[in-house]
């Protein structure tokens, strides 16, 4: 099994974005407390882990492969987000109010996962506090990309939004299709087959 904490610090502190973050440290007891309730999951790609209009009741950690967030609107789909290994995967909203929401998450490749429900989590964070500190931090980062992927859309162009999704996630392209792409960069197809052609 990967060691999962130390990658997801380190997975925190690139989202963080801060020379001063201090990597969350979790005493022993604390993290054996979370390995009773994480379960381990194999699933394959395609597979909807979280169907739109449902709730998101676990939070999750890609230890192999990889996932997309997307939602549909006046019956497009749009990728809202992308995620690869050692990276952790959720429906924000859905997972914080436990409501439905309009986002689902589909695997874009074969995937080891390991997840932890909405219900254990709390419970571990009103009994340890260093566990409490850690789910902080995680939706800390959830926020700050959140808050990136908006600067982006309003303050770069889409060549340079192309740019930075490339270096982020360089296995993208293999696994996202060209309207998958251009749905999160905010684009059209033509435009985005347009920037690839310059490269």
């Amino acid at each position: 099994m990967l060691n999962i904490f130390p990658a997801i610090n380190s997975y925190i502190s690139s989202m963080i974005d801060n020379e001063d973050y201090a990597p969350v440290s979790l005493s022993l007891d604390a993290m054996m407390a979370i390995f009773t309730k994480l379960q381990k999951e194999e699933l394959p790609k395609n597979n909807l882990l979280v169907k739109p209009g449902h709730i998101c009741e676990h939070i999750y950690f890609i230890e192999k492969g990889a996932a997309r967030i997307f939602y549909y609107k006046d019956e497009k789909d749009v990728t809202d987000g992308f995620r690869g290994e050692e990276t952790l995967l959720l429906s924000i909203i859905s997972f914080i109010r436990q409501k439905p929401d309009k986002r689902g998450i589909e695997l874009l490749d074969d995937c080891v996962l390991w997840k932890l429900s909405y219900k254990d989590l709390e419970e571990l964070s009103s009994e340890f506090p260093d566990i409490q500190h850690l789910y902080r931090m995680i939706m800390s980062s959830v926020l700050i990309m959140t808050q990136n992927r908006i600067d982006r859309m309003l303050f770069q162009s889409a060549e340079e939004r192309y740019e930075d999704f490339v270096k982020s996630h360089p296995r993208a392209a293999e696994l996202l299709t060209l309207g998958m792409i251009a749905s999160f960069l905010g684009i059209t197809q033509e435009t985005l087959s347009r920037i690839r052609s310059k490269k």
